[in-house]
């Protein structure tokens, strides 16, 4: 007759109901026990498993408090690289990773499936015949480190699952927002150092060699990666976490199975504004192509899949150090210091510049070269120096000595109204940025002309006034020899030339850089003089009568036209056959989205592109025939050609017709 362990089935029973409250409480947020009688019967199982340690299991529900002390982790080999993810940091990047995909699939349209990206430590665990074998550290991605005793002090991480098959699974440890606060309460009220965020802190919980200290750190984990799937059985990486799920792995519910690239940012527009609102942190999300037969199709690098990509979320501030400042003189004559930084990434883009405005600005901060600074991007927009890091300041720091002279010129500089000028008009740094500002967008807008090619025609001689411009055919020769330029830029830029003679009244006023008009006051001075001539013509009454024209600007616009220097610039381009009269009279446009903004079409649109152009002029954008870098935005229809490829190799933000509608018309009910 066989005898009855009762010990050996109540140690078992335990376990069971143990292993399922866990699961309840940790995984399905909710419990069918007190927390009283969940504490009463895990004491019993570590009475009984004291009194009889031949029926102690290393995967117990008592593991879960700790209590284990090591020296050092084993090594871990893991039996299938554990690679890192492609990060991105843009939108435009997110387009060019889905071209890619679209490439090497030959797909129209490519399902993906969306997860946040959780800011933890990454980790996998093994399980044979159903029970948890191993769980490590990523480690360099071949070799990790054995952290099961530690991991097993997770409660919502599985001992037992019903896969008998050799099954992995990869995902992350974390620290949620909650008990991080709690976490550096306590450590500040005993005196110890604050973690510095909740993925230090999880990483250093987990490798702690004391169990018992990991334990009382209440990580938690979300599971994301089945590394055999495709062997398992399954088709997608969707059905993968769906089976996880069952099988009593925690995976994260915010993440979702889209179609294509539009519903790629949708998932990404949404979780900008979700962010914060999480439980715990993320640093980005993560795009994965579902169909698991696609990813050796699609193949991978040596460190990273290419079937997946990582979007980071634009850090708001970042601290870098100042190596240098250098001083820019613009066409105004107004001097501006410049921050030389160390390359960071700040909101999507990589920063090595930043302004420092004036010399106020940088009395003010007590700014050294040398010093460690915060920089953020004003509106979003400016890289600009937010403060001085002064616990960093090292003894190596320079004082800056503002200069005294024009660093081009070696004119005396001026102080004038709280900002400093070189006053000198033939300066060359001055007449190079009028030669950039009349090519600009906001001045005649001649495209295939940009700084760096301005810089080069003036130095070689080839444009020192405007109207050398309106001569530049006559030097194809030369300019061909310029690095990058060939027969069929050279004729682009002709014809981009030739075009500008056609431009409106208004943009030749701005294109003058006369001081303090702008494109709305360039507006008003077009619809009400007519012509040129007119407005040369006028009297400081006249113009300070008219709507945002003072007398300071007033004397100021004729001013510039009294000098003998720049009638003789007028009478040229007149020479030139470039128009001076108002051909079309503008309304300034309310502020909206498209005010200001330059735009290029590309493909077929549902309407004609003549009818898409002049709705997006009338809001106060601006259309343009080829992309570059000042290029704002592109619109593509169906077919689109190389402008599209091109817009995505210079990043440019692409919308297509179904995007812009919604903002069109919004801008159009202001």
């Amino acid at each position: 007759m066989e005898v009855i362990d009762k010990e050996k089935e109540r140690v078992k029973e335990l376990t069971e109901l143990l292993n399922r409250y866990n699961y309840e409480y940790y995984v399905l947020n909710q419990s069918s026990v007190s927390d009283a009688e969940f504490d009463q019967l895990m004491e019993e199982l570590q009475r009984l498993e004291q009194k009889r340690p031949d029926l102690r299991d290393k995967l117990s529900p008592t593991s879960r408090v700790g209590g284990g002390v090591v020296s050092s982790f084993p090594k871990v080999v893991h039996k299938k690289y554990m690679l890192s993810i492609a990060d991105v940091f843009n939108e435009e990047e997110l387009y060019d990773f889905d071209r890619s995909i679209r490439k090497a699939t030959g797909l129209k349209e490519v399902e993906y499936v969306c997860e946040v990206k959780i800011d933890g430590l990454a980790c996998s665990l093994s399980y044979i015949d159903g029970d948890l074998e191993i769980a490590s550290t990523r480690g360099d991605g071949n070799v990790g480190e054995d952290v099961t005793t530690n991991v097993l002090t997770i409660p919502s991480i599985p001992t037992h699952i019903q896969e008998k098959r050799d099954f992995e699974i990869r995902g992350e440890v974390y620290m949620s927002k909650a008990t991080l606060a709690k976490l550096n309460k306590e450590r500040e009220a005993s005196g110890e150092p604050l973690f510095a965020n909740a993925r230090n802190a999880a990483a250093g919980s987990l490798r702690n060699l004391d169990s018992a200290i990991t334990a009382k750190r209440h990580l938690e984990a979300w599971w994301y990666y089945v590394p055999d799937g495709l062997e398992l059985g399954f088709k997608t990486h969707s059905e993968c976490l769906d089976y996880a799920t069952s099988l009593g792995f925690k995976t994260n519910p915010e993440r979702r199975v889209v179609k294509g690239i539009d519903e790629v940012m949708k998932y990404v527009h949404e979780y900008h504004e979700k962010r914060p609102s999480l439980p715990y942190d993320i640093d980005g999300l993560v795009i994965k192509v579902n169909d698991l037969s696609l990813h050796d199709v699609i193949g991978y690098t040596m460190k990273t899949p290419k079937w997946q990509i990582a979007y980071k979320f634009p850090p708001e501030e970042q601290i870098t150090r100042l190596e240098d400042i250098e001083i820019t003189v613009g066409r105004t004559g107004r001097v501006v210091p410049t921050a030389i930084l160390q390359p960071v990434r700040v909101s999507g883009s990589l920063i090595s510049r930043a302004t420092l405005n004036n010399e106020d600005f940088i009395k003010g901060k007590d700014i050294r070269i040398g010093d460690y600074v915060s920089l953020h991007k004003a509106g979003d927009v400016i890289p600009e120096v937010e403060k001085v890091i002064l616990e960093r300041r090292g003894k190596d720091v320079k004082e800056y000595v503002y200069p005294t002279e024009c660093p081009y010129c070696h004119e005396h500089l001026e102080r004038i109204q709280g900002q400093t000028y070189c006053v000198n008009d033939h300066c060359p740094s001055r007449k190079i940025n009028n030669l950039i500002f009349y090519v600009s967008d906001m001045g005649m807008d001649i495209d295939g002309i940009g700084e760096k090619l301005v810089e080069s025609l003036f130095n070689e001689g080839l444009v020192r006034e405007i109207p050398d411009y309106y001569d530049l055919y006559k030097h194809e020769e030369e300019l061909m020899m310029m690095d990058g330029i060939g027969k069929k830029t050279c004729e682009a830029i002709f014809k981009a030339i030739e075009k500008s003679k056609q431009n409106d009244l208004y943009q030749l006023i701005c294109g003058l850089a006369i001081p303090t008009v702008g494109k709305k006051t360039a507006i008003v001075l077009a619809n009400h003089f007519q012509t040129l001539d007119a407005l040369m013509n006028s009297n400081v009454e006249e113009l300070s009568s008219l709507q945002d024209v003072g007398v300071l600007t007033a004397e100021r616009i004729l001013s510039y036209f009294a000098e003998e220097k720049n009638k003789e610039i007028i009478t040229a381009l007149k020479c030139h056959g470039l128009n001076m009269n108002n051909l079309h009279p503008l309304v300034e446009a309310k502020e909206n989205f498209f005010k200001g903004k330059k735009f290029v079409l590309t493909g077929t649109l549902s309407v004609s592109r003549n009818e898409m152009t002049k709705r997006i002029e009338d809001l106060g954008g601006k259309s343009s025939g080829s992309v570059s870098k000042a290029t704002d935005f592109v619109l593509v229809g169906s077919e689109p050609g190389s402008k599209y490829d091109k817009a995505l190799s210079l990043g440019v933000k692409v919308f297509t017709e179904e995007e812009i509608l919604p903002l069109l018309e919004e801008a159009e009910s202001l």
